[in-house]
């Protein structure tokens, strides 16, 4: 079973400019692959989409699922979103408690989950600050809070959307460490070659809405176009 598939995704903006032009893309599972691209190619809107956060005209299917109006639910339990500003992902007004609302119903009652979401903090190292206010985190710890509450529902399918944005060489090197021991398909929109050489299998290239390659990594670091777009 692929874990994502796209075909001739389409999507416009009110204003009539066109963000996608026919996205074609699959990924198996256990895939990370890094999305390289110049600003405005497309790439968070194409995960703004698969999220149904965005509903252009195509073809999308996730963990097997087709996307339409009555799967929608289904289709963003599957799927894990990183958003690039994470402040926007913490509903609750602590650290704990915020997690906790990600945590699926295998773990019935509030002690159940209560303890599966410290579980969490505790292998991203946030457990001393479960009664924080997310927005007092430091940009390292909010990122990896975040990562925790995204993880702590199980995706099949994670989109990260410039994880290492506002990260200093430490920081990046702990998430890029912590990705790399999950199981989960990946789709990890970046320009940061350190992405690519640490965590990705896979490098797919985007410009002007579509993808223009896909390349397992050894083969992307060899090419130009593709070393060109990253840092």
């Amino acid at each position: 079973m692929k874990a994502l598939v796209v075909r001739n995704l389409m999507y416009s903006y009110p204003d009539g400019r066109k963000a996608l032009d026919g996205v074609n893309l699959e990924l198996d599972e256990g895939m990370r692959v890094c999305l390289a691209g110049k600003n405005g190619s497309g790439k968070t809107t194409l995960f703004l989409n698969i999220d149904g956060l965005l509903d252009g005209d195509g073809f999308i299917a996730v963990g097997g699922i087709e996307r339409s109006a009555r799967t929608m639910t289904r289709i963003r339990r599957y799927v894990g979103f990183l958003f690039s500003e994470v402040e926007h992902q913490f509903i609750m007004t602590d650290l704990l408690n915020d997690v906790i609302l990600s945590v699926g119903d295998e773990a019935p009652g509030v002690e159940a989950k209560k303890e599966c979401a410290m579980e969490w903090l505790e292998r991203f190292d946030l457990e001393r600050h479960a009664d924080r206010n997310p927005l007092d985190l430091s940009t390292g710890e909010m990122k990896r809070a975040a990562l925790a509450g995204v993880l702590a529902r199980r995706p099949g399918l994670l989109l990260l959307d410039e994880p290492l944005g506002g990260l200093d060489r430490e920081n990046g090197e702990k998430l890029a460490a912590m990705l790399c021991t999950l199981p989960t398909t990946m789709l990890i929109a970046t320009h940061r070659r350190f992405m690519v050489d640490e965590v990705a299998t896979h490098v797919a290239v985007m410009e002007e809405g579509r993808i223009n390659g896909f390349y397992e990594k050894k083969k992307a670091l060899r090419r130009k176009d593709v070393v060109d777009l990253l840092f």
